[in-house]
C-alpha cells in the first residue's frame, strides 16, 4: 500500500467495505459444510459486518484474500528460477525464462500482497470497534494476524524494496517511501508474534501459533540472524504442514493450471529435472515428451510416452514434463513446514562449521521423505554451478549431489552442495526459490542456463513495479533497484 494516490486508490477498491470478503468468506464455509443448499446473499453492506457471529466468516474472507498470492508467486518464481522453464506461448514466460523480470510485470504480486494486509488490518480493526467482541481471546484474529505476517514475510523474500503506508504497529501512518526489505521481515516478525500471543490467550489455535512460529524462523533467516532463526525453528516438528488453501471451484491452483492443465511451464532440462533424477517424491514429475536427439532439438522430433495428453509444451516445440507435485485444482501450497525449519538449523550449523549437526538434521528431512540417509560431508565446501554446458540441450549438472541416493560417502559432495540440493527439492513450487538464489549470490545467477537461452545476469528480485511508480507521488524521483545485481533505474 503505496502512499499517495495509490492509497487513495486501494481505500476506494476496499471501501466498498467488507462486505466482497464476507461473500468470499460465506463460500468458504459453505463448501466446508455437509449442507449442500447455497444461496446468494447477494450486496453485504459494510454495517452488516459489525456482528460477532461474522468475524469468522471476516476472517476466512481475509484467508481467501490471501490465498490468490502463494500460487501465482510460486509460477512465477518456477519459471525465473532453476526450478522449472517456460515452454509455452506467453511472452512473459520467454523473458523469464532467461533470467529477465521487467519491472512492469510485478503489478499483480506487489497488489496481492498488500490487499492481503489491508483486508487483514481492516478485519482487526473491525474486531476491536465492537465493544461486545474480545478479539484479545480470539483464534480467528490469531488467524488474521497469521496471514498479515506471512504476506509481510513473502513480501520480504522476493521484492528488492518494499513500500508500506502504514507503520510497523499499524497503527501510526507514515508516508509511503521507499524502504529495505528487511522492513518487511521486521513486520512479519511483529505480526507473527501478535499471532502467536492471541492464539495462545485463546486457549489453542495450535496449528496458528505452530505456523507462526515458523514464520518468525523465516523471518530472522530474512534478517540472516540465524541464532535467533533457530530459536524459533526447534519449536517446530518435522511433520508440520500449513498450507494456502485452494480448491475447483472458486481458487485454483495457478501452478496446476500452467503445468498440467495447460503445457505453459515444465522441467525439462531444469535443475529440478536433474537433481529430483525422478524418484525424489519432493520433485515428482511425469516425462510427457522426449528429444529423439536431446543435443540438438532443432533437428529431432518429440516422441510421445503416453502418460499425459501432450508431448509438447504449448509452444509445440519443446518435450514437455509436468510436475506433479500439485496434481489438481485444489492442490494446497505449504507455507510453513517443518522439514524447511530443520534445513535452517542445518543451515546454522553449516556456517558454524558443524558438519556433525549439519548431517543429522538434513538425515531428519531425507528420513521424513522416506529418502536414504547421507554421509557427513568432508567439507563445508562453496556454491557452484557449470554455467558452460557442451550444450543447452544438454542436462545441465549443477554439481556431484545426487539427491535421490545422497551420494553415500562420496568425498567430493560438500555441505553446500547438499544444502542446495535439498533446500532445492524440499521447498519446490513453494515461492521460495529465489529467495535462497539472492541471498546467497547464488552462481546460477551468472548466466544459468536452464535451456535455450540465458541473460548474462539473472534477475534475483521482484522490482517496484510500474504501478506503484505512477501512482505514489512520495517516491517518484527515488532510485530503484532493477532485481539484477546492483543496477537501477529512477522512478518517475
Amino acid at each position: 500500500m503505496g502512499g499517495g494516490k495509490t492509497v487513495s486508490k486501494q481505500t476506494k477498491r476496499a471501501g466498498r467495505g467488507l462486505g466482497a470478503l464476507l461473500v468470499a468468506g460465506l463460500s468458504i464455509l459453505i463448501f466446508s459444510t455437509c449442507d449442500l443448499e447455497v444461496f446468494n446473499p447477494g450486496a453485504i453492506t459494510d454495517e452488516a459486518l459489525n456482528d460477532p457471529s461474522l468475524m469468522k466468516v471476516v476472517a476466512a474472507g481475509v484467508a481467501n484474500e490471501f490465498n490468490s498470492l502463494p500460487d501465482n508467486l510460486a509460477l512465477d518464481i518456477l519459471r525465473l528460477t532453476d526450478q522449472a522453464a517456460g515452454n509455452g506461448s506467453y511472452n512473459g514466460t520467454g523473458r523469464l525464462r532467461r533470467g529477465t523480470l521487467e519491472w512492469d510485470e510485478t503489478n499483480g504480486d506487489w497488489a496481492q500482497i498488500h490487499e492481503t494486509i489491508w483486508t487483514g488490518l481492516a478485519a482487526w480493526y473491525r474486531m476491536t470497534d465492537l465493544e461486545e467482541y474480545d478479539q484479545t481471546r480470539s483464534k480467528d484474529a490469531a488467524r488474521i494476524w497469521l496471514l498479515i505476517g506471512m504476506a509481510h514475510r513473502m513480501f520480504g523474500e522476493n521484492y528488492c524494496q518494499v513500500v508500506y503506508s502504514i507503520g510497523s504497529d499499524f497503527a501510526v501512518p507514515e508516508k509511503g517511501t521507499v524502504k529495505p526489505r528487511t522492513a518487511a521481515f521486521d513486520s512479519a516478525i511483529v505480526s507473527l508474534t501478535k499471532a502467536i500471543s492471541l492464539g495462545q490467550a485463546a486457549g489453542g489455535s495450535d496449528d496458528v501459533i505452530m505456523a507462526a512460529r515458523a514464520g518468525i524462523a523465516q523471518a530472522y533467516v530474512g534478517l540472516n540472524d540465524f541464532a535467533s532463526a533457530t530459536q524459533w525453528s526447534t519449536q517446530v516438528p518435522t511433520d508440520f504442514v500449513y498450507s494456502a488453501l485452494y480448491n475447483m471451484n472458486s481458487n485454483s491452483n495457478v501452478v496446476w493450471q500452467e503445468t498440467i492443465g495447460r503445457n505453459e511451464v515444465g522441467l525439462f532440462n531444469t535443475y529440478s529435472y536433474n537433481l529430483a533424477n525422478g524418484p525424489d517424491p519432493r520433485v515428482p514429475y511425469d516425462i510427457c515428451g522426449t528429444f529423439d536427439v536431446p543435443t540438438d532439438p532443432f533437428n529431432s522430433t518429440v516422441s510421445r510416452t503416453d502418460l499425459c495428453n501432450s508431448e509438447n509444451g504449448a509452444d509445440g516445440v519443446t518435450a514437455h514434463v509436468r510436475q506433479t507435485k500439485y496434481p489438481d485444482e485444489g492442490s494446497d501450497i505449504p507455507i510453513a513446514k517443518g522439514t524447511e525449519m530443520r534445513l535452517i538449523e542445518a543451515e546454522a550449523a553449516m556456517l558454524a562449521n558443524n558438519l556433525t549437526d549439519f548431517t543429522a538434521r538434513i538425515n531428519d528431512v531425507r528420513s521424513h521423505f522416506g529418502l536414504a540417509a547421507i554421509a557427513a560431508p568432508a567439507t563445508v565446501g562453496a556454491l557452484e554451478y557449470n554455467n558452460s554446458p557442451t550444450s543447452p540441450f544438454e542436462r545441465v549438472l549443477h554439481n556431484a549431489y545426487d539427491a535421490s541416493t545422497g551420494n553415500v560417502g562420496d568425498p567430493g559432495v560438500d555441505a553446500w552442495s547438499i544444502l542446495d540440493g535439498e533446500r532445492h527439492l524440499t521447498m519446490f513450487g513453494e515461492a521460495r526459490r529465489l529467495w535462497d538464489l539472492h541471498r546467497w549470490d547464488h552462481p546460477f545467477l551468472n548466466g544459468g542456463v536452464v535451456f535455450w537461452d540465458t541473460e548474462v545476469r539473472r534477475a534475483s528480485c521482484f522490482p517496484l513495479p510500474d504501478d506503484e511508480c505512477t501512482l505514489n507521488q512520495e517516491i517518484v524521483g527515488s532510485t530503484l533497484l532493477t532485481g539484477v545485481g546492483s543496477a537501477t533505474h529512477t522512478c518517475g
